[in-house]
């Protein structure tokens, strides 16, 4: 998470979030905690500010906690949604929980289970390490932002163009294996954009927001385009001209979170 990472917790239970927020507090003390009993105490808050992590129940005294997640997916950009549950389950396998869900937890693992989770998904920057496949036409840009990247603990390739990227990227364990994060520049040379590698990555490949992260770099201020991009897509944007700490939390975030995730996956099979 970044330096002032917010993270809002939905409970009706006072007791439920009071513990969940003193485990968030515990693992990462500079975390603003926001907590609410309700889906509409939720929305209204995520209204007026951005949040990096959700963890909410399914049964709250307004209407489903999953309300939450779908609001998050239509309004902000790509963040983890964590639903925390004691029928997670029986929903499961009834199919009534939607991709807007990241993950879940269910309740009978106790406090304990839920501080192993969040550990994963809230270590420290420092900490975290990957490999970032990097679309940018200009080499002058390039050379200054793989520098960059390269002095946070970060290995990265760069290319030119959509075509020399696919040449990377030649199949779907390639790419999975390969890289933790696509950062690319929107607006590349010959009329490519960032689309052509999303559209590869996510429609060819069929790798996800969660397996594969994008983050994409636009001076597009459009914000119905700037919408169009997520959608199609992407994880993040980042606008241009480009502040260095703010790209570096977003592209650490997004490894973060997928690193945490392909662990679990490997754990579980």
């Amino acid at each position: 998470m970044t330096d002032t990472s917010r993270v809002l917790i939905a409970d009706a239970s006072k007791l439920a979030r009071t513990m969940t927020a003193k485990l968030v507090a515990k693992i990462q003390p500079n975390t603003e905690i926001i907590q609410v009993g309700s889906v509409a105490e939720a929305i209204d808050r995520l209204q007026e500010q951005w949040v990096d992590l959700i963890i909410t129940a399914l049964r709250l005294p307004d209407q489903d906690g999953t309300k939450i997640c779908e609001f998050a997916r239509e309004n902000h950009h790509y963040l983890p949604v964590i639903v925390v549950s004691g029928d997670v389950d029986q929903r499961l396998h009834d199919r009534l929980l939607s991709a807007d869900v990241t993950d879940y937890i269910d309740k009978s693992a106790g406090q304990s289970g839920l501080q192993i989770f969040l550990n994963g998904l809230l270590k420290p920057d420092e900490s975290i390490n990957g490999k970032i496949l990097y679309i940018e036409d200009s080499q002058v840009v390039a050379h200054a932002t793989k520098k960059l990247i390269q002095n946070h603990n970060l290995e990265i390739v760069h290319c030119l163009n959509v075509t020399a990227a696919k040449e990377v990227l030649p199949d779907r364990q390639t790419t999975y294996n390969e890289f933790d994060l696509i950062l690319t520049d929107y607006y590349l040379t010959n009329n490519e954009t960032a689309q052509g590698i999303v559209d590869y990555v996510r429609n060819d490949m069929k790798l996800n927001k969660v397996e594969m992260p994008f983050v994409v770099m636009t001076g597009d201020e459009n914000t119905e385009n700037q919408q169009e991009i997520l959608a199609a897509g992407a994880n993040d944007l980042i606008g241009k001209p480009v502040n260095q700490e703010t790209l570096i939390k977003k592209i650490k975030f997004q490894i973060r979170f997928t690193q945490f995730h392909r662990q679990k996956a490997a754990a579980e099979a």
